[in-house]
């Protein structure tokens, strides 16, 4: 109930707690108008979210593998999140230049939650960096790129600020090109038993990439 909340055009922050108590202050006085802390009043709270254009000041996006019915593991990752609070979204590598592309439009009008997160399995573990690079071309920061076992090896341009790349001995490798600043972290999974297609789903992988997340988000002033 306390995650912090971006009014983005303002650049105004919030708790929902403070929402719901001024909500809570102004409904007062309406006739049988029954108040019970514990239970808010939900439609009025979401029509006022609508109305003041408040978001989730993060948007970390899961990538999914090739035919999008595997790489389990990154939809799980996103539901464990979404239950922190935290405004996570699981979609096929395919898709990854679309949510880019809507990154910098809202980008235009400084609708853009802060930090962008983007972490990638298989296919989706080559889109991240091609994700990060294409941000950064546009001078939008990503906060943490993490790839399992891309099927290719990745060149980091721009953009992406901290990158972690699990991958099994035939998985493709993450560099830095000339003059990139971030920091990239090769993590050889060979000890933990995962393979190409299971590596997203091993519990201890998993952790590690949400806690480098939790991380990021505890980084927003």
């Amino acid at each position: 109930m306390s995650r912090m909340l971006r009014h983005s055009p303002l650049n105004f922050a919030l708790t929902l707690r403070e929402i719901i108590d001024i909500i809570y202050s102004r409904t007062s006085y309406l006739p049988g108008f029954v108040h019970h802390r514990s239970r808010p009043f939900f439609p009025l709270l979401l029509v006022t979210l609508a109305l003041t254009g408040i978001a989730p000041a993060e948007e970390v996006y899961f990538l999914r593998g090739g035919f999008d019915i595997f790489s389990t593991g990154m939809n799980q990752m996103a539901a464990k999140l979404r239950k922190e609070g935290i405004n996570a979204k699981a979609a096929s590598f395919a898709g990854w230049k679309g949510i880019a592309d809507d990154i910098i439009r809202r980008s235009k009008t400084g609708s853009v939650s802060y930090p962008i997160i983007v972490l990638g399995h298989s296919f989706g573990g080559d889109a991240g960096p091609d994700f990060a690079n294409y941000l950064g071309k546009h001078r939008i920061p990503v906060a943490l790129v993490v790839g399992f076992d891309a099927l290719s090896s990745k060149t980091l341009r721009g953009g992406a600020d901290r990158v972690i790349n699990f991958r099994t001995t035939s998985g493709g490798r993450y560099q830095a090109a000339q003059g990139f600043r971030g920091r990239i972290r090769e993590v050889l999974v060979a000890d933990s038993g995962a393979n190409h297609f299971n590596i997203e789903e091993n519990r201890a992988l998993q952790n590690q990439a949400l806690e480098a997340i939790r991380a990021e988000i505890r980084k927003r002033p």
